[in-house]
């Protein structure tokens, strides 16, 4: 069994002032930030992975096509300078994000910096989620002639 996350994870609880980190019973550890972003982290082979489940999409079955076309958009309009990934559970419909990071090189400084950006994603798809089938409409513009 590979353990270079379990090798990290201890150092990055004593660095937080966490208590030890203990994977459930499909060996993935659970970190929350901010009191409500809920991360799991787990090692499969070479691998380390980030896991959350920001939303899940309309709860209008017609409204869904919609609602995933506009996330898709989003996603592939920040592909070239996000890692994170999002997926869909076909099983309940909740949408996955998550980031691949190989394990072998990865750094506790390495693991702080992915999480942190991880984290920030997370929290602008629970946003991005939270609207439904269509964003808020933007804001007037306004422009003032001197």
């Amino acid at each position: 069994m590979n353990r270079e996350l379990e090798k990290l994870l201890n150092p990055f609880a004593a660095h937080w002032g966490l208590s030890e980190l203990t994977p459930d019973q499909q060996g993935r550890y659970s970190v929350v930030l901010d009191g409500h972003l809920r991360i799991a982290l787990f090692q499969t082979g070479p691998h380390i992975y980030l896991e959350a489940r920001p939303g899940a999409l309309a709860a209008d079955a017609r409204q869904v096509a919609e609602h995933l076309s506009h996330l898709l958009r989003k996603q592939l309009a920040g592909m070239e300078q996000h890692e994170e990934v999002l997926s869909l559970d076909p099983t309940t419909d909740e949408v996955l994000l998550f980031r691949r990071m190989p394990a072998q090189t990865l750094s506790l400084d390495q693991l702080e910096k992915a999480l942190e950006t991880f984290s920030n994603r997370l929290e602008f798809w629970r946003r991005e989620l939270s609207w439904g089938s269509s964003p808020p409409a933007s804001l007037p513009m306004h422009i003032v002639f001197p």
